[in-house]
Formats: C-alpha cells, structure tokens, sequence
C-alpha cells in the first residue's frame, strides 16, 4: 500500500536527480536506498527511534473533554451540539 507525503521542492529535486542516475528505479527504491545510510550514519536503527517516541507517550493522558452540563440537562445530543 503507498502512503503520499508532502516533500520539500528541494528535497525532491534531489530524489529525482538520484532517480535519474539509477535508470529503471522508482522514488521508493531510491528512498529505501538512502535509508540504511540514514541509519547508519546516526547509529540509531527505525526501530529504536520508534521505541524512543513511544516510551515518551506512555506517561502521558489524553486531553479530558469538557462537560457541557446544560446538554445533558436538557437531552440535546453531542452530534447536534457542534
């Protein structure tokens, strides 16, 4: 399945020059081509950057929402209220 993502023009002249050099190759090729290089230059893998982000939302709660108090009063419904 192919997700779009919104690219910088810069950054996408650049994939479509190394795209051009590697005759026959798609955009996701050449991304996937540049990724181990990421990986490896930062020591970091994708796997443990994901662990890191998701370690960091463990503490967290979600927003409480407000209760509107007249709403429930009168029986009016949330989907009409908005």
């Amino acid at each position: 399945m192919s997700q779009p993502v919104n690219l910088a023009d810069d950054v996408y002249a650049s994939l479509t020059r190394l795209k051009k050099q590697r005759k026959n190759a798609s955009y996701s090729e050449v991304i996937r081509g540049l990724l181990p290089k990421w990986e490896a230059k930062d020591g970091i893998s994708f796997k443990e950057l994901a662990e890191r982000i998701s370690s960091r939302h463990k503490g967290l709660k979600p927003r409480a929402e407000p209760i509107d108090h007249d709403l429930i009063a009168y029986g009016v419904s949330r989907a009409h209220s908005r």
